[in-house]
């Protein structure tokens, strides 16, 4: 399975992230203001995170005006005042591609999406969910989120508020995951406080604030509201305060990287030993992961969250900001919040806010800059504003019916000679040669290799990503793990075991006991090539469900060879359990079935096998339960062979006659 544009489908509720300071293209911090000398103290593990709340009791203007913000409003339980969403005269979506409607509603004030299927008029699927969160702000999308048990997911249907319709989330066009895609902590950690996994899950939530907070720009609170509790103050208009990181009073890199953790949206490859959560404002953010995109010819599109880079690549940019980035500087003038205040939404900024930012360096009076005037026409110059023209909006590349501004301040990008050039649609031709690290000058082939593997998994299923990874393979840094996930995506289970048995040593493999993910490729593969060595795939499934408890497809799957092993009882009672904490997966009620099946309990079967139909209308219980109502129900078999026929193999489907 590739659930693919998980990163990309998500990052659709913010504005770009800004920095917390003064505004203004000019004077961000006086001259004469103290230049930091050492770095701030809310950087180690000693602080942590306190939430929104805690901010509000002395910064209740700025608290007030942020939660109006695409970021304050980036995550919010499913009631009617956070949804932006039309409900109004709402035609089911239809996929085509899986011949499924979808359909939201509202019942008694709770959400509802509804995933059904036709034949004629008759309904032969039906599956409705409740939606427990919103995501996005509404500003380009609301998409949704449901809870199985304590497990979130994300449901597949997305409103598009600048079209203003109803369609599938990114993604599902070409691989609907129907209500199965998994929400993570690196998702979810772009879209709302710092949020907290249960350990041994990838999808459970500890902690789960609603919306982004203070912190995400700030860094953790917890010393700063201590020493001001004690009543340490420090006057900022002489010294920083270094309880707690103020943005502006960082060198541009480590101010941009604040605003990259979210707005260079790519493939995110961490350092090893680092997670999502380790990263805090005043970091280097490629000392936590490196950011890969497409690198390609032929194309002037561009990701919705891709904010970070285009602005770079600007000659605006390049020319405000000379010297060495990488050390603080009071006086530089062109960053991310000369024009966007991080704690005033820009829906209620006004045009001329923007339009005076370029002015204060295009003006007959300014001395950076030889250009000065518009050269519109002056009955079309009254009609527009600098971003329109020289940021145009357009189409972007990996999210559909969105458009947003092109953040790469140019001459001849402009709206007009894009028009011009047919190229505001979104629809010219893109080669991509590779993948390139947008925050790392000199990534390691290790990184490298890794970067392309997962691109592949989780992105784009282009066969030259693993055909650039395969070029850099024999290099010895490439680790054992991701050669492992390399063969795995092309299903080379029989170079998997051969790489495990005999070409890898002691410490390569006990370095990789708790890496679930590997432990469970292992388990997979052995599963598929040496099925009667089924206590090797038991090991390695064992050892991923140790390490992931939590996560129902390991058990699914552990259970599943159990079964196959005559270990039923087993099997049996360790989906029992994991029914008890998520309910609605169909790979437990699947596999429950056949055990009850091999224990001659074809009732007890037949139930789990319709759960796990209900679940999904194309699901292999379906095979089954064609088998035995063969005999027993042939009306009902003939029903199920003749839906079958739409994705099933017809070499199977060879065993009825009817």
């Amino acid at each position: 399975m590739k659930p693919k544009h998980i990163i990309g489908g998500i990052f659709l509720c913010l504005i770009t992230w800004a920095l917390s300071g003064i505004w203004g293209c000019n004077g961000l911090l006086s001259s004469s203001t103290t230049q930091p000398t050492q770095p701030f103290r809310n950087l180690g593990d000693s602080a942590h995170y306190v939430g929104i709340t805690a901010c509000k009791g002395c910064h209740s203007e700025k608290h007030a005006t942020f939660i109006e913000t695409g970021m304050g409003q980036s995550f919010h339980l499913a009631e009617r005042k956070y949804s932006k969403a039309d409900f109004k005269n709402v035609k089911p979506v239809y996929d085509k591609k899986n011949d499924l409607y979808y359909y939201p509603f509202w019942k008694n004030e709770r959400l509802y999406i509804q995933e059904f299927q036709l034949r004629g008029r008759d309904t032969i699927h039906n599956r409705i969910e409740q939606i427990s969160h919103i995501i996005g702000s509404g500003q380009h999308t609301n998409s949704h989120f449901w809870m199985d048990g304590q497990h979130l997911f994300q449901a597949p249907l997305t409103f598009y508020t600048q079209k203003g319709i109803w369609d599938l989330p990114p993604g599902y066009e070409d691989f609907n995951t129907h209500f199965n895609r998994k929400i993570d902590i690196e998702c979810l950690s772009c879209h709302t406080g710092m949020p907290q996994t249960k350990e041994g899950s990838d999808n459970i939530f500890n902690k789960l604030p609603l919306g982004i907070d203070c912190e995400r720009c700030h860094g953790p609170g917890s010393l700063h509201i201590k020493e001001k509790s004690s009543g340490i103050i420090v006057n900022t208009n002489k010294q920083a305060d270094y309880s707690i990181v103020n943005p502006k009073r960082l060198p541009w890199k480590l101010q941009v990287d604040i605003c990259q953790r979210c707005h260079l949206q790519g493939n995110n490859v961490l350092k090893p030993g680092k997670k999502f959560t380790d990263f805090r404002p005043g970091m280097h953010l490629d000392s936590i992961f490196t950011v890969y995109m497409p690198s390609q010819k032929g194309d002037n599109a561009f990701v919705m969250a891709g904010h970070a880079e285009r602005f770079q690549m600007s000659a605006c940019f390049k020319g405000s900001n000379k010297g060495n980035l990488t050390k603080y500087n009071a006086d530089i003038n062109f960053t991310c919040i000369s024009c966007h205040n991080p704690h005033v939404s820009v829906k209620k900024t006004h045009q001329d806010q923007f339009n005076n930012t370029c002015k204060s360096c295009h003006n007959p009076e300014s001395q950076k800059s030889k250009l000065h005037q518009c050269k519109l026409p002056e009955i079309d110059r009254s009609k527009s504003t600098c971003a329109g023209c020289h940021m145009p909006s357009s189409n972007t590349k990996d999210i559909p019916h969105v458009s947003i501004h092109d953040h790469y301040i140019s001459r001849t990008n402009t709206k007009y000679n894009l028009q011009n050039n047919g190229k505001l649609n979104g629809k010219n031709v893109i080669e991509i040669i590779g993948l390139q690290a947008v925050n790392s000058k000199n990534p390691s082939n290790r990184e490298l290799f890794n970067a392309y593997v997962s691109y592949f998994e989780k992105f784009d299923s282009k066969m030259l990503y693993l055909e650039k990874a395969k070029s850099i393979y024999n290099d010895p840094i490439v680790e054992l793990e991701t050669k492992i996930q390399y063969h795995y995506n092309l299903r080379e289970h029989a170079q998997i075991i051969e790489l495990w048995e005999t070409k890898s040593n002691r410490e390569q493999k006990d370095a990789l006991q708790s890496n679930a993910w590997t432990q469970y490729r292992l388990a997979k593969s052995y599963d598929l090539i040496i099925p009667q060595q089924d206590h090797k795939a038991l090991l390695h499934y064992e050892q991923a469900c140790g390490v992931m408890p939590w996560n129902s497809d390991f058990t699914a799957e552990y259970a599943n060879a159990m079964v196959r092993a005559g270990r039923i009882s087993q099997a049996k009672e360790m989906i029992v359990e994991a029914i008890k904490h998520q309910q609605k997966n169909e790979l437990l009620h699947f596999n429950l079935g056949n055990c009850y099946y091999r224990e001659n309990n074809i009732g007890g079967a037949i139930k789990e096998y319709e759960m796990a139909r209900s679940l999904n209308p194309r699901s292999q219980a379906i095979l089954i339960l064609i088998d035995i109502y063969y005999k027993t129900a042939p009306k009902k078999a003939k029903i199920l062979f003749e839906e079958a026929k739409k994705w099933a193999d017809p070499k199977i489907l060879r065993s009825w006659s009817f």
